[in-house]
């Protein structure tokens, strides 16, 4: 223990939050029964000014420079003292009063703890006395009006601009606190930021989601912010359980991060108990201190129990709406259902109507924004893509430009679509529907037989789809196989396989990356609820339209390129040198050979993932690979794209679901409307910085929909698998972290964790060979086998967690039949008994809620001790061994039939419309407390039972059970379960009310 404070500081330099006590225990490698011991460590090194403690959690104290640091005040007796031996002269006091004028402020009276009411002027004692001068000296962050910037002037140039402000999105952690993640670092495109961390009482003043702006002094050495404003407000909604009290109303958000309950007016549209959709009226404001959310009720979404209802939720809470506003479905109901001639021949379109343009998509699509065509040309083919024409029903700056933008993208959940537009132009006059005329751009390439494009032309046009088929269909064509409805396509189908076959060739001949990693789909039943997890299998059609959209997206970015024109293309940067580092190692530990230089290209990259193919790690190997890849944004700058290895790219085939691509198509118009002609640098620099914006936005709601959707795929993934508690499935290990591994059901496509104390205490993440180390020796390696159990379905915290059998070629884990833990050094007799622990491991007492273990049996022959008296061994004998339990249980009616379970507590359950909790919740309802005596007149308080927390009770009430009677003050008192006006506890005893027998003279039988 000499080292652990070292260790601790250490441990918390390098963490990228605050840590608690479980965490610095499982970090520093310390067994349960030092608590007590880390525990002391930390509070003398709060004491002495090496942390600081927020909350429940602790970060290192980062020391300000000597001449930001003002001499902490005296105590106040030394400060009486020291006044009266000295007066200070006018000189003196005006120099200073300059040089205070001069040193920052420091808020002083917050590292002296005082209680409430007592005198400050009398010295402070225990914790509440002050710190050493030269510790406890600490600069206090600046007022809101302190730190926000000048707005200009002749004076605004001044030490409030000195203050680094940095604006970028909150994100708010299940325990108070928070992290700003910067939009950008320093203005510097591509340079990574480091997260401002938000203590948990700045935390709560925004919601998460929150684009904030905060000030950070001391930034980029110093990380902790303060929020000076709300820019804008993601989330608009909130889903709740609705409750009436009294004139008004209460929501209780199903988001835990969310301050609540949310004040709303009582409204008709919803019953009490219900889950309702609430709009928050908070705007994007700071929030008061102690202030909580208000708002309207917009709608009923369902009762508690139905998945559908956390399916929303988890949609809110990421700022999507399942419903559009009213202005934008006016304005949507006023666009055509037909395509009329003169829009068919207007804007120049030329007419592709004859063209056997067809679309091919999934088998649930309704949203069809494109269709192929190839034909042979030369030595190569003409490849024509026909894109639905969206800009011409949302035209720029309306109602339904507005909120498409706001949404940025259409999210794909398992049961249901959140789309971009509204569904009259998504699946209506926008969607490419077979025999129906439509408005299009069109991408018409000219393609070598290398797969290179030697000319393209981009126009508007009207075209007709001559059918809708789906990638099945087009993949048993290719097989084969007779499809009646589709055989005379073949030919077509033919030509676009080997067209993207050529493609594909090119591509990794360019070095373009292919992970091909499978996606897990839900399949839902009829009910509601899902029926099993399946992995959807990527087939040759998948790959035929995915190169016909590659490649109409490079035409286009080139288009745009050649012409210097301004745009929103897709970026995407070279992988992170660190991770990739640390993952050429981990390949290398598993034999592959990989090196990562100082630039790693994309070629090299993709010739080790064809290294992978069939390999029993190829999974885990290329998901971590993924990992240390950069995530795609979109930019207005045209910086390429590495995993495709391309120059330029951008997105121009799905406007219908993604905002970008309708930018892309109203900027190609823009330029066509000019005629060409070139505007004015300005004008650019002008279009370029908004463009910059809207990509940012569009860049945040792409992220917010792929959290939506992976959370949306855990949610079902835990309420597929709750009723499978228990079971046994083989498993792979899919990634390791510091507090234990996950894994990936080999079957049943779910993954979950297994936490590290598992399999013994002492774990440490080695992260040169990404494994988790035991002091047992064990390492757990991503890619291992193994049999696991699972121990618990989250639904709450939408998480699996499983128990380790026995890994791949091993021998079965012993588990601990107690605690569920698993040990494989020995140390665990058969039938559950363990063998003494090694020499000077303290033994740590389970909790009081945990159940003891069962007391030794009394062997005839024994003595008892001389502690007991004989009645008491008689007693404990016949006592029955202990439960768990939280509250004494009760005792059973003594009408009752012996085998009939007694009643476990003196409560009463609320109504069933008001509390029902969700059909997958294991969890009791809450239980509404009712006083014994009410109980009692009604008839449902059954006996208490003679238990007690304290074993005394139990002795002497059996003792005055032998005897015939009861023992004073024990809860078997008749009077106990009669109210006041019956002589119960309030009133003393009725006057000649129940029987004495056995009570002690001169003491009332009701008296406790």
């Amino acid at each position: 223990m000499t080292h652990l404070p070292e260790t601790l500081k250490r441990l918390l330099a390098e963490a990228d939050h605050p840590l608690g006590i479980k965490e610095l225990l499982r970090l520093s490698g310390l067994n349960p029964g030092a608590q007590t011991e880390l525990k002391r460590t930390l509070r003398e090194m709060v004491r002495s000014g090496d942390l600081l403690k927020e909350g429940k959690r602790y970060v290192v104290a980062v020391a300000p420079p000597p001449s930001a640091v003002r001499p902490a005040p005296a105590p106040a007796r030394a400060a009486k003292s020291a006044a009266k031996r000295a007066v200070p002269s006018r000189a003196r006091a005006a120099r200073g009063t300059e040089a205070e004028a001069r040193e920052p402020f420091v808020r002083d009276e917050g590292f002296t703890r005082v209680r409430r009411g007592r005198s400050a002027e009398r010295e402070p004692r225990g914790l509440e006395r002050a710190e050493p001068p030269a510790r406890r000296s600490r600069a206090a962050p600046p007022s809101r009006e302190e730190l926000r910037p000048a707005r200009g002037g002749r004076h605004g140039a001044n030490a409030r601009d000195e203050v680094p402000v940095i604006e970028g999105v909150l994100h708010v952690h299940r325990d108070g606190f928070g992290f700003v993640h910067p939009l950008t670092s320093g203005g510097e495109k591509g340079q990574k930021a480091d997260n401002i961390f938000i203590p948990p009482q700045e935390a709560a003043r925004a919601l998460d989601k929150d684009r904030v702006r905060v000030a950070v002094p001391g930034y980029p050495a110093r990380t902790e912010g303060r929020i000076l404003e709300v820019t804008s407000r993601q989330r608009q909604l909130v889903a709740g359980t609705y409750y009436e009290r009294g004139r008004n109303a209460l929501v209780y958000p199903n988001d835990k991060g969310l301050p609540g309950p949310i004040r709303v007016p009582r409204t008709q549209m919803a019953r009490e108990g219900d889950v309702v959709k609430v709009r928050l009226g908070v705007g994007a404001e700071l929030l008061g201190e102690g202030e909580g959310l208000y708002g309207e009720v917009a709608g009923s979404i369902g009762k508690p129990g139905d998945p559908s209802v956390e399916v929303l939720s988890i949609a809110f809470a990421q700022g999507f709406n399942d419903e559009f506003p009213s202005e934008v479905m006016d304005e949507a109901d006023r666009v055509p259902l037909k395509v009329s001639e003169a829009e068919a021949r207007g804007e120049d379109r030329r007419d592709l109507r004859k063209l056997p343009l067809i679309t091919i998509d999934g088998e649930d699509a309704r949203d069809f924004d494109d269709a192929v065509y190839a034909e042979p040309r030369g030595d190569g083919w003409r490849l024509v893509v026909a894109i639905a024409d969206v800009t011409h029903y949302v035209r720029e700056r309306t109602p339904l430009d507005v909120e498409a933008l706001h949404r940025a993208t259409s999210v794909y959940l398992p049961d249901r679509v959140l789309p971009m537009l509204p569904e009259r132009l998504s699946n209506g006059i926008c969607s490419l529907r077979p025999d129906e005329d439509r408005l299009c751009m069109v991408a018409d390439m000219v393609i070598d037989r290398r797969g290179l494009l030697k000319s393209s032309e981009l126009y508007p046009a009207v075209m007709r789809s001559h059918a809708r088929c789906t990638y099945n269909e087009v993949q048993d064509v290719l097989d084969g196989k007779d499809v009646p409805h589709r055989n005379r396509f073949k030919p077509h189908f033919e030509r676009l396989m080997a067209l993207a076959r050529t493609l594909i060739q090119m591509r990794k001949e360019r070095g373009a990356i292919d992970f091909d990693l499978p996606e897990v789909k839900v399949v839902m039943g009829e009910n509601g609820f899902p029926v099993r997890m399946e992995k959807r299998e990527r087939k040759e059609s998948h790959r035929l339209v995915e190169q016909c959209m590659l490649a109409a997206n490079e035409a286009v970015a080139q288009y745009f390129q050649e012409r210097e024109l301004p745009s929103v293309y897709r970026y995407h940067g070279a992988p992170d040198e660190e991770k990739l580092a640390a993952f050429a190692l981990l390949a290398q530990a598993h034999g592959f050979k990989f090196s990562a230089g100082d630039e790693v290209s994309s070629r090299e990259l993709n010739a080790f993932i064809s290294q992978l193919e069939g390999h029993p790690e190829q999974r885990a190997l290329n998901q971590l690979l993924l990992r240390s890849m950069m995530q795609a944004v979109y930019s207005s700058s045209q910086v390429g794209h590495y995993g495709l290895a391309s120059e330029s790219y951008l997105h121009f085939t799905s406007p219908i679901r993604r905002y970008p691509d309708l930018l892309v198509h109203r900027l190609l118009k823009a330029h066509w409307a000019r005629e060409g002609k070139k505007r004015p640098a300005a004008a650019v620099e002008k279009e370029e910085s908004r463009l910059e914006e809207m990509a940012q936005q569009c860049s945040d709601r792409e992220r917010a929909a792929m959290l939506a959707e992976r959370e949306t795929v855990s949610f079902y993934a835990a309420l597929l698998m709750k009723d499978r508690v228990g079971e046994e499935f083989d498993a792979t290990v899919s990634s390791v972290v510091d507090f234990g591994f996950f894994v990936e059901l080999d079957k049943e496509f779910v993954e979950g964790l297994v936490k590290a104390d598992a399999l013994g205490f002492g774990a440490k993440l080695d992260k040169t060979v990404h494994a988790l180390s035991y002091p047992t020796g064990r390492k757990v390696r991503v890619g291992q086998k193994l049999r696991v159990r699972l121990a618990s379905a989250n639904l709450e915290r939408r998480q699996l967690d499983f128990t380790p059998i026995a890994f791949e070629g091993e021998a079965e884990l012993v588990l601990d039949a107690e605690q569920g833990d698993a040990h494989e050094d020995g140390r665990r007799r058969r039938g559950g008994g363990r063998s003494p622990r090694p020499p000077g491991r303290s033994r740590q007492e389970p909790p009081r809620w945990e159940s003891p273990p069962p007391a030794r049996a009394q062997k005839p022959w024994e003595k008892p001790r001389a502690s007991r008296k004989p009645e008491e061994v008689e007693v404990a004998a016949e006592a029955p061994a202990k439960r768990r339990r939280l509250v004494p249980p009760a005792k059973p009616v003594a009408s009752a039939p012996p085998e009939e379970p007694a009643a476990p507590v003196y409560a009463r359950s609320a109504p069933q419309e008001d509390l029902a909790g969700p059909a997958w919740e294991e969890k009791p309802r809450e239980q509404e407390a009712v006083p014994l005596w009410e109980l009692a007149q009604q008839g449902e308080a059954p006996a208490p039972r003679g238990s007690s927390p304290h074993p005394g009770f139990d002795r002497i009430r059996a003792l005055a059970a032998q005897r015939g009677g009861q023992a004073r003050g024990g809860n078997d008192s008749a009077d106990w379960k009669r109210g006041p006006e019956r002589g119960g506890p309030g009133k003393g005893p009725k006057k000649g009310g129940g029987s004495k027998k056995g009570a002690p003279k001169g003491k009332s039988k009701g008296r406790r």
